[in-house]
């Protein structure tokens, strides 16, 4: 991995980080400006390969395009900015899939193990001498002071160096934000890039896999934790048998409660969140009560984006009763439940067509779908640019690996009713060894 990356590679490699950062990194995410220039350099990058645009996906534009225009009809005036923003992230997603293409998922594997590794060099040390933490806190951070940097107003601004995050959380509860916002966009991000990872390697105790796992239990978040157990009982759930299936539902439950009631974070801060649900937004039970109330009275286009967001009750100033933080209620609300359902519906298809690339069972992907739900469930991510780019992983290409597909699979059952025999299938892919398809 630690290679010269040529010219093309690392690029892309660029590309793909800089769609993380700006959907997860302090220091790109507080200036809009950030955003903009990346997004005009993905262009660039779009038109001098001369990439053919795929009129497909503007079955996707349409649908958000749509629903926004209605919600400007009858719901709010006219915002063109918001309007653009929408469309600049969502045009942003697809070009760098549409560029990158089947390595998308191999990049951000990648990246993400990099990140493990870097932030590994600043949480250790932060733990073990507070002053290494208040030296970079002091005397580095602040050189990495964007001039571009917008008021946030409400959120907190930790001190980042761009590599690491310097929230308080690593000193109070010791625990690893990486280079995001918070501990648990780390973990969100860390179990998308094992899910992807398994679905690409088909190997659970890979090396990358390990390291990944090591930065997702120092973050302690529970979100990540519970979509952790979830996401490997289902990575081995489908691949075995029907005997084996039961022996492991009978491992794997007692031990998942086990861990559940024993580690005090997972289970006294879920009850926690549901008892504060009533009471505020900062709980993720709570922000999902508000935004169903929110969803029950528009629930065909939702409110969309802006002041008009919260019920159509307007704000001078962002304050703890706009706040959410869970991202699955969120989208319910802000676009109804036609877009709702047909953004996870797209998140499936290309799941599926992730599991078909690799030859892996595609009855994961449902499994895998559970998984993001899950992580949404507890971050605001869905309308971040990097989320938009997962709706269009499924209308590229399939290069399927040849001979990875076992005879009576799921997966072989798939593509015969796609294409009326493997072989018809296989003689027109040039197919890439299997664990290397990205």
């Amino acid at each position: 991995m630690f290679k010269i990356l040529r010219s093309r590679e690392a690029t892309d490699y660029f590309m793909v980080t800089g769609l993380i950062a700006v959907s997860g990194f302090p220091y790109f995410m507080v200036a809009q400006l950030h955003f903009l220039l990346l997004f005009l350099f993905v262009c660039f990058i779009f038109l001098k390969r001369s990439i053919v645009f795929d009129s497909k996906i503007m079955a996707v534009v349409l649908f958000f395009l749509v629903v926004e225009v209605l919600q400007f009809l009858f719901i709010k005036p006219f915002e063109p900015v918001m309007i653009a923003g929408t469309f600049i992230r969502m045009f942003l997603g697809y070009f760098v899939i549409s560029l990158t293409r089947e390595r998308f998922a191999g990049y951000l594997v990648n990246i993400l193990y990099v990140c493990s590794i870097i932030s590994f060099s600043f949480f250790i040390p932060s733990i073990l001498s507070h002053g290494f933490f208040n030296f970079f806190v002091a005397k580095v951070c602040p050189l990495f002071d964007t001039p571009f940097a917008e008021q946030t107003g409400f959120y907190t601004v930790w001190p980042t160096n761009i590599l690491f995050c310097f929230h308080e959380c690593v000193l109070t509860e010791y625990r690893n934000p990486g280079p995001f916002w918070e501990p648990g966009l780390f973990a969100v991000f860390l179990v998308l890039a094992l899910l992807f990872n398994l679905i690409r390697e088909q190997r659970a105790g890979s090396r990358v896999n390990i390291v990944l796992t090591l930065a997702l239990i120092s973050t302690f978040s529970t979100a990540g934790y519970l979509a952790f157990f979830v996401l490997i009982a289902a990575y081995y759930f489908v691949r075995q048998n029907v005997a084996q299936k039961a022996l492991l539902g009978i491992i794997l439950i007692p031990a998942v409660l086990g861990l559940y009631f024993s580690l005090d974070f997972l289970s006294t801060k879920i009850e926690q969140n549901i008892q504060m649900a009533g009471t505020t937004t900062s709980s993720r039970f709570g922000s999902a009560l508000a935004d169903l109330s929110d969803f029950a009275k528009s629930p065909l286009i939702g409110w969309g984006r802006g002041v008009m967001r919260f019920g159509g009750k307007t704000f001078s100033f962002f304050s703890e009763d706009q706040h959410r933080n869970n991202s699955v209620t969120d989208l319910l609300a802000t676009y109804g439940l036609f877009l709702f359902l047909f953004f996870f519906y797209r998140y499936y298809v290309s799941l599926k067509s992730l599991c078909i690339r690799s030859g892996m069972n595609v009855n994961f992907a449902a499994y895998a779908l559970a998984v993001v739900l899950m992580l949404g469930f507890s971050q605001s991510i869905f309308l971040k640019p990097f989320f938009y780019s997962l709706l269009f992983i499924g209308y590229m290409p399939i290069a399927q690996v040849a001979g990875a597909v076992k005879a009576g699979s799921a997966t072989s059952r798939y593509l015969i009713l796609k294409t009326g025999s493997n072989g018809s299938y296989n003689r027109k892919l040039n197919a890439p060894k299997r664990g290397h398809g990205y």
